[in-house]
């Protein structure tokens, strides 16, 4: 990870949480040879990726840099989590202002949400662990999920949407 600031401690830190172990270097101690004999290497530092860039290729490495799709060989998407539920969204890297800005909303709805979310999860969990593969149990689930509604904010209701 080739960078300094909030870009770069956010994407190491999502490095991590996959089970990655991101090395951070400052964009001030860059050097061609960071990247020799790593697989990929992202670069937060816009002025720096295009150089990054370059080396990364040359060292046979993949490269992503943040908000620069054209220099990128993958794109990422924007996540929002929370406990068990993750919400991504991806615009294929054309337009990551635009994925950024929809996670913040996915970010605020989650965050937003009633207790009886987390409460719908939990019970959801314990229904698949306690019911065998088949028609009654997706049934269940499914009826379970009807119980979230999405208008403006998320909420449960006891019995299902209407």
């Amino acid at each position: 990870m080739v960078g300094d600031g909030p870009p770069a401690e956010e994407r190491a830190a999502r490095l991590l949480d996959a089970g990655a172990t991101p090395e951070r270097v400052s964009a001030a101690a860059y050097t061609p040879a960071t990247v020799a004999g790593v697989f990929a290497v992202f670069c937060s530092d816009a002025a720096l990726a295009p150089q990054v860039s370059r080396d990364a290729r040359a060292a046979r490495a993949l490269f992503y840099a943040t908000d620069l799709p054209d220099l990128s060989d993958f794109a990422l998407p924007a996540i929002a989590r929370r406990g068990p539920i993750t919400l991504a969204v991806s615009t294929d890297g054309e337009a990551p202002a635009l994925a950024r800005r929809l996670r913040q909303e996915l970010e605020r709805l989650l965050a937003a949400a009633p207790p009886e979310l987390d409460d719908l999860v939990a019970e959801m969990i314990r229904l698949r662990a306690a019911l065998p593969s088949g028609q009654d149990r997706t049934d269940r689930l499914r009826a379970l999920a009807e119980r979230l509604t999405l208008d403006g904010k998320l909420s449960v209701s006891p019995t299902g949407r209407r």
